[in-house]
């Protein structure tokens, strides 16, 4: 038992028990920023866990040869395979939540299945506090559904879990699929007269609904911030980032550099922060970004274009790598984004999520 707690590579058999749970959520808060040496072991293990019954990992790293004792060989699982399968590496558990992607039709969704949120509400607040994203002490106005309203949202999870812990109050203002604009104009001005700093935190497209009905201003007080989540693909309006920042700093009477940015996906558990117009994203030391070449598949050298891969060692039910087509460049201290790359996926490796899915469900 000693050496089980000490050596996380010693563990045999998927992260189920709540005890394991518990402990794993341990190590990766005391994980410290470039401590690779431990963060590899920590990977490798994960790994060797969830190849157990999942399928789809278990083929790539068949046709490798196996691990090394190097967690960058850990293989990448592309992100389209969370539409075509179901990714869990609990045989015989039953999920205790499903996050769903954005689609026009359930066969257009990603599915994340999670035995229970607990490590994900530990890393998706200890994270963005972390980062230096001022939620604890403001009041919070989120421009998403409410979690009870979009429980299968991973981004109304997340907010719903910094309401919980933070200090003030918070309010969810879309409803049925509405923004209600009048009731949060309201609050922010009782905010504002009151001059009570919030934290107004949403998609960008809500952000750019709200600036392009064109009212009043709202100088919020001092101490106040804005965080956008992205959110413009497959939406008709889009702006370019600075003419977004500084549409959102006038209308709210803030400086540029307390507007945040926050990357993440449903398919993780872990998100990455970049501050300001021209901000570069960091992360967590329980996360890496690799920046991988798509026409061979290895890692881009420093300051060239690829797409952004993440072993997140928080998503312990699923897989720890995955393989996006976010497009950004490699910085000495995080990542800088660029956003969806329009380009063909990834060549260096001959399996596509079809051949993967394939092979786990059968014809």
């Amino acid at each position: 038992m000693a050496k089980e707690k000490s050596d996380p590579v010693a563990w045999k058999n998927p992260l189920h028990r709540p005890e394991r749970r518990s402990r794993w959520a341990e190590l990766l808060l005391g994980l410290a920023p470039n401590e690779e040496a431990r963060f590899g072991r920590l990977a490798l293990a994960l790994c060797k866990a969830q190849a157990v019954h999942v399928v789809p990992l278990q083929r790539l790293l068949q046709i490798q040869g196996g691990l090394s004792r190097d967690w960058r060989t850990i293989p990448l699982l592309p992100q389209e395979l969370f539409k075509q399968t179901r990714l869990f590496a609990h045989e015989g558990e039953i999920p205790g939540r499903i996050f769903e992607t954005s689609g026009t039709t359930s066969r257009d969704r990603g599915r994340h299945y999670l035995l229970d949120v607990d490590l994900y509400r530990t890393v998706s607040t200890e994270g963005a506090r972390r980062a230096g994203v001022p939620w604890e002490a403001v009041d919070l106005h989120f421009l998403v559904p409410s979690p009870k309203e979009a429980p299968h949202s991973s981004l109304s999870a997340m907010f719903g879990f910094w309401a919980e812990k933070g200090s003030a109050s918070s309010h969810f203002w879309i409803r049925g699929g509405l923004l209600d604009e009048e009731g949060l104009r309201c609050a922010l001005t009782a905010a504002i007269r009151a001059g009570r700093p919030v934290g107004l935190c949403g998609t960008a497209f809500a952000f750019a609904f709200l600036l392009d009905q064109a009212g009043p201003a709202l100088p919020l007080p001092p101490g106040s911030f804005l965080l956008e989540t992205g959110g413009f693909k497959g939406r008709s309006r889009e702006l370019s980032k600075p003419d977004f920042y500084h549409g959102l700093a006038a209308m709210f009477g803030i400086s540029e550099e307390e507007i945040w940015s926050e990357y993440g996906m449903t398919e993780l558990s872990s998100q990455a922060y970049a501050q300001g117009p021209n901000g570069v994203h960091r992360l967590p030391p329980w996360v890496r970004v690799r920046i991988i070449d798509p026409g061979t598949g290895r890692e881009c050298p420093a300051g060239e274009r690829g797409l952004v891969a993440w072993i997140d060692l928080a998503n312990i039910d699923s897989v720890l790598t995955i393989q996006t087509r976010d497009e950004a460049i490699a910085t000495s201290d995080g990542f800088r984004l660029f956003g969806r790359s329009p380009s063909l996926p990834l060549r260096g490796c001959s399996l596509t999520a079809e051949d993967l899915r394939s092979s786990h469900d059968g014809p």
